[in-house]
């Protein structure tokens, strides 16, 4: 007997009982094997990450390392004896030296996706059902720069948060990675973006 039915990829963005979502590819004994059609589009235009020509300096990356972890900034004012200004420079370098990121989110993911920092292990993982689904995609479009981040107050952002067991957007980006709903491929069309404008 074979395994059952997944009614969602593998990354728990796309519902395989959405015929648009899927596609059918032939195994070797000839049976029909279905696939996510929208990850298998992404990973054929995913291509190897470039270089980096700028990496953020040990501090920089430690600041990013406990927004990752869920930490705010004042929580790493008061662990490294500095000001809530001075964690807000550094993260703003940080971003400038990456020369790819829209928002503190994409920082994070581009950092994980070059192993700079580590996702967060320490929690539970969100599952991949049609709960999470449109929050993690949520958290995606706002990786690529396809949204703004939301305000402290959005209820949005409270549901989005709760429900992907997160403290904050940064957070959600290290959680959804350590699940491996987000990957290195969907940090490269940052890259993308930034070889049209030059």
């Amino acid at each position: 007997m074979g395994r059952p039915r997944q009614d969602w990829c593998g990354r728990g963005l796309h519902s395989l009982n959405d015929p648009h979502n899927v596609a059918f590819r032939r195994k070797a004994d000839g049976m029909p094997r279905r696939y996510c059609l929208p990850c298998e589009v992404a990973a054929r235009r995913a291509r190897p990450l470039p270089p980096l020509a700028l990496a953020p300096t040990p501090g920089q990356l430690d600041v990013l390392q406990g927004r990752a972890d869920g930490m705010t900034e004042e929580e790493i004012a008061e662990r490294d004896g500095v000001t809530v200004d001075g964690v807000r420079q550094s993260i703003m370098r940080a971003r400038r030296r990456l020369r790819v990121t829209p928002s503190l989110s994409a920082a994070v993911a581009v950092c994980l996706a070059y192993e700079l920092i580590t996702p967060d292990t320490s929690g539970p993982r969100p599952p991949k059902s049609a709960e999470t689904a449109p929050y993690a995609a949520s958290v995606l479009a706002l990786v690529q720069g396809r949204r703004r981040p939301m305000s402290p107050k959005d209820v949005q952002r409270l549901k989005l948060l709760d429900v992907l067991y997160a403290w904050s957007e940064p957070h959600a980006v290290s959680v959804l990675w350590a699940a491996g709903t987000i990957t290195p491929r969907d940090v490269a069309p940052l890259f993308a973006k930034r070889r049209k404008r030059q």
